[in-house]
């Protein structure tokens, strides 16, 4: 079986494409229209990822399961967020970046959007499904098969 890899931890990665998207829009503006319900709609997706992860975070202290992806996994939860994807804290994670990014008011945010979810998938995602598999064989095959990556 293939080793499992990593790029960097997904908070890492997300600060740092929202960082070069915060910086590009500095250096380079591409600023949406200014918009009040632009700007609430931001803040109503920020606050609904921030939601989505407290809830997600909770349920794996409730549980006791590692918050770590790196660490060995406890239990598989399949309840909850779970129960919609098997990401719930990287879903949540795009929704407060989309959200933050309209807040901010760029576009640069959007057009870097597709570089998170390629990062998050490949460089993170991909190494938690395979421990994930390594430590809960069929059970999380089977979870795999009834409940989406992402949404």
């Amino acid at each position: 079986m293939k080793r499992p890899y990593f790029i960097v931890p997904a908070p890492v990665v997300f600060f740092l494409v929202a960082g070069v998207a915060l910086l590009l829009g500095i250096f380079w503006p591409l600023d949406m229209p200014k918009s009040m319900g632009l700007f609430y709609a931001g803040w109503a997706l920020v606050d609904a990822g921030m939601v989505i992860m407290l809830w997600t975070v909770w349920l794996m202290l409730w549980r006791k399961t590692t918050l770590n992806p790196y660490g060995k996994p406890q239990r598989l939860l399949s309840e909850g967020p779970f129960r919609a994807s098997r990401n719930p804290l990287y879903v949540a994670m795009l929704v407060v970046y989309t959200g933050g990014g309209m807040v901010w008011g760029s576009y640069w945010f959007m057009i870097l959007l597709p570089a998170l979810v390629l990062l998050l998938q490949f460089g993170v995602i991909r190494h938690e499904e395979r421990l994930l598999l390594l430590h809960f064989g069929d059970d999380y095959a089977k979870y795999c098969e009834k409940v989406r990556r992402w949404l």
